[in-house]
């Protein structure tokens, strides 16, 4: 299977998203997902599309708390390669209250990284601005990630 069998539909990106979804969680325990059996490209629209979902569904600390937040530094690549400047550098910014701006890849070391932050108004109140800002949608993700599928018709979903 490649893009080119999703290129052709009204939402490339989504309908690409749900195959990845069921390769990704097939034959799991419903919380553990295997990234691995999808392709690079495939990746970049599911982790990019879950971004998109995760920070409008809660924010940028939804992300940090889920497990999607052991993944921001390979979608912040992803964000860079769709030409998502916006997205990209606000999730920078959400990313800088990390040491050396990289939240963990394992989640019970993210939460202790961010521990400090607990109760502290000025970060809540930076990411709450991060989320404003964020919500003005002014990179469109679905519409750029519409637009690689379409682009990278050759790309195999599956790894």
């Amino acid at each position: 299977m490649t893009f080119a069998d999703f290129s052709e539909n009204e939402e490339p990106a989504f309908d690409l998203f749900n195959a990845c979804h069921e390769i990704v969680f097939a034959g799991s325990d419903g919380n553990t997902k295997y990234l691995e059996r999808i392709g690079t490209e495939a990746r970049l629209v599911y982790l990019v599309w879950c971004f998109d979902g995760e920070v409008h569904n809660g924010g940028f600390d939804q992300l940090f708390f889920n497990s999607l937040g052991d993944h921001c530094l390979e979608i912040l690549d992803g964000l860079k390669k769709l030409n998502a400047s916006k997205s990209s550098s606000l999730l920078e910014k959400a990313m800088s209250w990390f040491p050396e701006s990289k939240p963990s890849t394992n989640r019970a070391k993210r939460w202790e990284q961010l521990k400090p932050y607990e109760d502290d108004e000025k970060y809540e109140s930076a990411l709450e601005e991060l989320d404003a800002e964020f919500y003005k949608y002014e990179d469109n993700l679905a519409v750029l990630l519409h637009n690689f599928v379409r682009a990278n018709k050759g790309a195999k979903v599956n790894a």
